[in-house]
């Protein structure tokens, strides 16, 4: 019934407004969640990879959040994590589980097999785990989805998928620090990583600042993404 009402939809030329009305509601849901449970996610996240002998690091704009705004930024109501790839436990999922995630969905490259992104759920609280992955230059990277050129996610997910961008930062160790109470890793050069992702002016808040927009502006490597749903 969904993917009918989808299709009537985007051929009435509304579905991009049905999918605004949906967003808005969702990040409604999410904000009274995240305000409720967000350091304990973070907690339960860190322990559960630990048992797994993995270090999970704050990453994009949870660790923008903690470095210049030492907490949270406002309206940013999910997680954001990395994780070296090469520390993905087959353990973890089941470890995760333990400490009450659910593995929501996972995206992917097709063409090669790698696992980019696990999205999980704690308590309505969403958190992404971006995998790191180290290129030829030394550097570590990992792959962003954007949205399909022109097709619904669904149609797009079961035919040519969505394009990739790969962003870059330096590689680094990772070391805990102290936020909001509670202990996490961080990059040690979390200001060389800051300033790769975000540019020189990092450190000012920018009101316009919009991340769909910023991967719109981004160009494609010419791979393609897609996602499965796990539980």
């Amino acid at each position: 019934m969904r993917e009918i009402i989808v299709k009537i939809a985007t051929w009435l030329g509304i579905y991009p407004w049905l999918m605004k009305i949906d967003n808005r509601l969702e990040m409604k849901r999410q904000n009274r969640a995240f305000k409720k449970y967000a350091l304990e996610t973070l907690r339960e996240a860190v322990a559960a990879t630990e048992e797994c002998g993995g270090k999970l690091f704050l990453a994009f704009g949870s660790l923008l959040g903690a470095y210049r705004e030492k907490g949270f930024i406002p309206f940013d109501y999910d997680l954001d994590f990395g994780l070296l790839a090469e520390e993905r436990s087959d353990s973890l999922v089941d470890a995760m589980r333990k400490h009450g995630f659910t593995l929501l969905r996972q995206y992917y490259i097709k063409s090669t097999g790698r696992i980019c992104q696990d999205k999980y759920d704690y308590k309505g609280v969403h958190i992404d785990v971006h995998y790191f992955y180290k290129d030829d230059d030394g550097d570590l990277y990992c792959d962003l989805g954007l949205p399909h050129e022109s097709k619904p996610w669904r149609e797009a997910n079961v035919t040519d998928g969505f394009p990739t961008i790969i962003r870059k930062v330096p590689d680094s160790n990772f070391v805990k620090q102290d936020f909001l109470g509670e202990k996490v890793y961080m990059p040690e050069l979390v200001e060389e990583w800051l300033q790769t992702l975000y540019g020189e002016h990092f450190m000012t808040p920018d009101p316009k600042w919009n991340m769909d927009d910023h991967k719109k502006r981004s160009k494609t490597n010419g791979e393609r993404i897609y996602r499965r749903n796990v539980e």
